[in-house]
């Protein structure tokens, strides 16, 4: 079964890249599997980032822009400003000057929240109280912005790993978790061990909350705005996050977040210069995740002072958090993905 031609409907105007994301998001529906007998239940995380990557070179100006998503990649020229800087671990920066959110409210819980895990489903084993017996239909509503979205170099992150001291670091992050994981099961909180997100989850984790500090001073909009969503699909090699607004407003946004696009290795060089000393060192840069006295078995060198972000703008409750495996810290020195500045 082929997809509708949909240019018909949007008129001339309409590009064979927009084509393709729609493309996308058609080969993930069930019409795309009944024609072609293959499954339809794909991560919606993967599914948007299929769109976010298959994005084309370009500004904002010189194709018509989507009320719903308009997504350009930036060419390196206008955010590259060095050969050799903090950002060559950068492979690509998109600026989406129109994106849709839709969030449904689907049930309450007590006591622990429902969280996604790294893929965006919300598979868990929390009980939820549902909104209705046998509901037909969800409360929900529809919120348009902009972002920027950031993707790592696949082959930079396949050397950060193969390092004995990010390795390390990471097995002592996991044993935290496993900790917590127990702890969690043993209070009868759920009867399946949650896994760990990985090293990846938790180096972009970091990174988008050091970002969204640092594009908060110039953006226009406050930290608590800005919200992140973070893609680790290891299968494939692509690594990214998302930075972005949006509102109720029928008009969206006003584009201050995703202009910062264009300054975003400076963004990058303020947000690692910032984050290689917190005002509670040594404490923070020392925090050992599976010997946590105070408890706090999901972070790394992480607290208030450093990486912590209002609990609006993340996805995992401020939790899976390590400041060392971005940039190099008081005592850990060999485990960042970043160079300190």
């Amino acid at each position: 079964m082929a997809r509708p031609d949909l240019r018909g409907a949007r008129g001339s105007g309409a590009d064979d890249w927009d084509e393709r994301v729609a493309d996308l998001h058609y080969a993930a529906t069930p019409e795309y599997a009944t024609g072609h007998g293959v499954s339809a239940e794909r991560p919606v995380k993967q599914v948007e980032l299929d769109a976010l990557l298959a994005a084309p070179v370009g500004l904002v100006g010189d194709l018509p822009v989507d009320a719903d998503f308009h997504a350009r990649r930036l060419p390196d020229s206008a955010w590259r400003r060095a050969a050799d800087s903090v950002a060559d671990g950068i492979a690509a920066v998109v600026q989406l000057h129109r994106l849709r959110e839709v969030a449904a409210l689907a049930g309450f819980t007590r006591f622990e929240a429902v969280m996604p895990d790294i893929n965006g489903e919300y598979d868990t084993d929390v009980e939820r109280a549902e909104i209705a017996l046998d509901p037909s239909w969800f409360p929900a509503v529809e919120n348009l912005g902009e972002g920027i979205f950031l993707q790592l170099a696949a082959a930079a992150v396949e050397r950060w790993l193969a390092r004995p001291g990010v390795a390390a670091r990471i097995d002592a992050l996991a044993v935290g978790h496993r900790r917590w994981d127990d702890r969690r099961r043993a209070q009868s909180r759920g009867p399946h061990a949650r896994p760990f997100p990985g090293g990846p989850y938790v180096l972009l984790h970091t990174l988008a909350h050091l970002l969204i500090q640092s594009l908060a001073v110039r953006c226009g909009y406050p930290a608590a705005s800005i919200r992140e969503r973070i893609y680790v699909d290891a299968d494939t090699g692509r690594f990214g996050l998302l930075l972005y607004t949006a509102s109720a407003d029928t008009e969206g946004t006003l584009g201050g977040l995703v202009q910062q696009a264009r300054s975003i290795e400076e963004h990058l060089g303020q947000a690692l210069g910032a984050a290689a000393l917190c005002s509670n060192d040594p404490v923070c840069a020392w925090h050992d995740s599976g010997r946590s006295l105070e408890e706090r078995w999901l972070h790394g060198a992480a607290c208030h002072g450093c990486a912590r972000v209002a609990e609006t703008s993340c996805e995992m409750r401020n939790d899976y958090l390590d400041r060392a495996l971005v940039v190099p810290v008081m005592g850990v020195a060999d485990a960042a993905f970043f160079e300190a500045t």
